[in-house]
C-alpha cells in the first residue's frame, strides 16, 4: 500500500550532498507510488537538481490530512515535525551535526539536544554510517539502523579519458570539513613535485581557487562527472562525514579516491577502492604520491573503485532497504 510521506529539510535546498541524498529519496519512493512532498523552511524547489515532489512551506502540513511518515532531517526539523500529524515520526541522520558546530555554542547544543528529543518523542532513526549509529547509541541510547547511501549512475559514469590531473574537492566552512586546508596544500605541493595539473570544486570559494589549473564553483552534475572521469584521482580531506558524496561519486566514473578523515565515508577500503589516512598532511601527501608515481596501483584502485560503485552502490538497493524500514513502523 502507498504511503505518504513528508521529508522535512531546514533552510532552503542548496546545494550540498545532504540534499542530493533527499532527492534521491524523494523522487525514488515517488516513482514507486507513494506520495512525497518536501516542506521547507524556504518553500522553493531547487534549481541545481531536479526534485519530482512538491515543495511545500513548514507551516503549511501542520493542520492537514495526518501523513503516514514525517521524517526529519536536520537537527532544525526535529522539533518542527513533531507539530506535523503523522502515524510515525523518523530522524533520517545524515551526519553528528553537532561537529559542524564549535563546542559552547547554541548550534552545537541544540543539535546535540535533537537526539534526546527523538529519543523522548520516539522518533525511529534511520542512519548512514557506523559510527553514526555508534555515537547515537553510546551517548544517548538511541538504537538506528544503517540504510546507506547510492550513486545515481545515470548522472554519475565514464565519461572522457584520463589526463594529468588531480582533483580536488572541499572546504573549511564549519569544523567538521578541512579546517588545516591540507588538501588544498597537499595538491599544491604534489603539483610543485610532479608537474600535474590541479583541478577543483567546491560549493563555495576559497583562497586557493585562483592557484588552480581549473576551478568550478557550484559546478552541474555534467562538469563533475566530467571532473571525476578525467582526473588521475580525486583528493579530498575533512575531519568528519557521514558518506561524502564526492569519493562515491568519483567511484562510479572510474575514478579512485586519496581521502584524509578521522570518522566516516564506510564505502571506502583502504587499498582496495582508495588509499585512506587519518588527517594528517603528510599521511595525505605520501597517499598522493603513491598514486601519482604508480599508474598500476591508480588503475587497480580505479577499477576496483567502479566495480563496487556498480554492484554495492545502486540506489534501488537501497530504497528496497528504505521501504523495509518505512513499512515496519
Amino acid at each position: 500500500m502507498p504511503l505518504r510521506i513528508a521529508y522535512c529539510v531546514p533552510g532552503g535546498m542548496g546545494p550540498c550532498g545532504g540534499v542530493r541524498v533527499i532527492v534521491e529519496h524523494a523522487n525514488r519512493l515517488a516513482a514507486r507510488g507513494h506520495t512525497v512532498v518536501v516542506a521547507a523552511q524556504l518553500a522553493v524547489p531547487p534549481r541545481w537538481i531536479k526534485l519530482d515532489v512538491p515543495v511545500v512551506s513548514w507551516g503549511g502540513l501542520e493542520q492537514g490530512e495526518p501523513f503516514d511518515i514525517v521524517v526529519a532531517t536536520g537537527f532544525q526539523t526535529v522539533e518542527w515535525s513533531l507539530r506535523i500529524p503523522a502515524r510515525q515520526r523518523y530522524y533520517f541522520v545524515q551526519m553528528m551535526e553537532h561537529e559542524f558546530f564549535q563546542p559552547g555554542t547554541t548550534g552545537h547544543q541544540t543539535a546535540r539536544n535533537s537526539y534526546q528529543m527523538a529519543k523522548e518523542h520516539g522518533l525511529r532513526v534511520v542512519t548512514i554510517a557506523r559510527w553514526l549509529q555508534e555515537t547515537m547509541q553510546a551517548e544517548w541510547g538511541l538504537d538506528s539502523v544503517i540504510v546507506p547511501n547510492g550513486v545515481n549512475q545515470e548522472h554519475f559514469y565514464p565519461d572522457g579519458f584520463k589526463q594529468a590531473a588531480i582533483l580536488v574537492e572541499g572546504d573549511k566552512r564549519n569544523p567538521a570539513k578541512d579546517v588545516e586546508e591540507i588538501g588544498w596544500r597537499v595538491a599544491l605541493k604534489l603539483r610543485e613535485e610532479y608537474g600535474v595539473k590541479l583541478w577543483g570544486y567546491a560549493a563555495s570559494s576559497n583562497p586557493y581557487m585562483e592557484q588552480f589549473d581549473a576551478f568550478v564553483l557550484r559546478p552541474t552534475t555534467t562538469q563533475m562527472r566530467q571532473m571525476y572521469s578525467r582526473a588521475w584521482f580525486l583528493l579530498k580531506a575533512s575531519r568528519y562525514e557521514g558518506r561524502a558524496c564526492a569519493p562515491v561519486e568519483a567511484m562510479a566514473c572510474g575514478t579512485a579516491c586519496a581521502r584524509a578523515i578521522i570518522r566516516g565515508d564506510d564505502d571506502l577500503i583502504d587499498g582496495s577502492n582508495c588509499l585512506h589516512t587519518g588527517y594528517d598532511y603528510d599521511e595525505l601527501l605520501q597517499a598522493g604520491r603513491a598514486l601519482v608515481q604508480d599508474k598500476k596501483l591508480r588503475a587497480r584502485l580505479a577499477h576496483n573503485a567502479l566495480d563496487y560503485a556498480r554492484k554495492r552502490l545502486r540506489w534501488p538497493d537501497v530504497i528496497d532497504k528504505l521501504e523495509e524500514q518505512l513499512y515496519s513502523c
